[in-house]
């Protein structure tokens, strides 16, 4: 019975209950066309949360996701005409430099990146602004077959975006567990000032989790763009509450240093899922922000019980420093 106590386990389990009373008491729940549905309102949370939990992982948090994704579904809306790799790529590209020159920023100057990333996160949405003359962009009607295409269930029930999803969370999962630069955004996140006093790189690995934030954040705006057959300058306000609260759900800690991407995943599900029943019961929104906060409590919970909760964590990062010194 020692696997029921793994933290990944139980929130499989927990997704598994919550799957079970929704298909138990909503009708047409379980069907497969409401799984196709579930995934596809999961591909914009889950490609920004796998690229925001590699920051946490890291001990960061990158507030300018939002923001970023808005810009990059204009850039694709714009580039439309040439075709979805090249307006995808023109989106994600630019990204990924301000994802690295972000990094380098926050690591030579040494400066909080909540702090740091509040004021980019406001730069990007005036940029956002300027980039459509404060207006909503649209695919043009000889474009609107590359919005059916993303739609389009290729398998079973999966689509384009779905897939995608998949491919990055399986890719950063790659990154994080086999490579070096990998290996150093646990290190410095689970412990910065040991990490730096082992010698452990501090600039390269916050370069590498900022830019696989702002590049993923830029995918995922891209791609919802697309599909949507619009992008406006306000767009993916809410994205960065949504995809922090699947990673939290997922057992990635704010104190950095700890997390999957199976985690992750288990969170966009559990939250997509909730989200789903309610929807299809005709629930007012309040309730969903209120089932969100119930579940990510619970989620939390299971880490108080198990001692890997943000509290225990700094307890024990707090005694093992009191040791060193003595």
């Amino acid at each position: 019975m020692d696997i029921l106590k793994k933290p990944l386990v139980q929130r499989s389990l927990l997704l598994a209950a919550v799957y079970a009373a929704m298909a138990v008491t909503v009708a047409n729940f379980g069907t497969s066309g409401n799984a196709y549905a579930i995934l596809e309102s999961s591909a914009l949370v889950g490609i920004v949360a796998a690229g925001l939990a590699v920051n946490m992982m890291a001990g960061e948090l990158d507030l300018s996701v939002g923001s970023v994704a808005a810009c990059a579904g204009l850039v694709a809306v714009m580039m439309s005409g040439h075709g979805v790799a090249v307006a995808v790529a023109c989106a994600v590209v630019p990204a990924v430099i301000y994802g690295i020159a972000q990094g380098y920023a926050i690591a030579r100057l040494q400066i909080s990146s909540l702090v740091f990333t509040l004021g980019t996160f406001i730069g990007m949405r005036g940029l956002a602004y300027v980039i459509s003359d404060e207006r909503t962009l649209t695919l043009a009607l000889s474009d609107l077959g590359i919005s059916m295409a993303l739609r389009e269930r290729m398998l079973l029930i999966f689509s384009p975006s779905s897939l995608v999803m998949v491919a990055v969370l399986l890719l950063a999962g790659v990154l994080l567990r086999y490579t070096r630069a990998g290996r150093e955004i646990f290190a410095i996140g689970g412990a910065r000032r040991e990490s730096r006093a082992a010698g452990v790189p501090q600039t390269r690995p916050l370069v590498v989790s900022f830019a696989v934030s702002a590049g993923l954040a830029a995918l995922a705006g891209a791609l919802a763009s697309l599909k949507g057959g619009s992008a406006t300058p306000g767009g993916y306000e809410t994205v960065l509450l949504a995809a922090v609260t699947a990673a939290l759900i997922g057992g990635v800690s704010l104190y950095g240093g700890r997390g999957s991407m199976i985690g992750v995943l288990i969170g966009v599900l559990t939250l997509q899922v909730l989200l789903s029943g309610l929807q299809l019961t005709g629930a007012p929104g309040w309730a969903a922000n209120l089932a969100t906060g119930l579940i990510l409590l619970a989620f939390l919970g299971v880490d108080l019980v198990n001692g890997e909760s943000p509290v225990a964590e700094a307890l024990r990062r707090r005694s093992i420093r009191s040791r060193a010194r003595a």
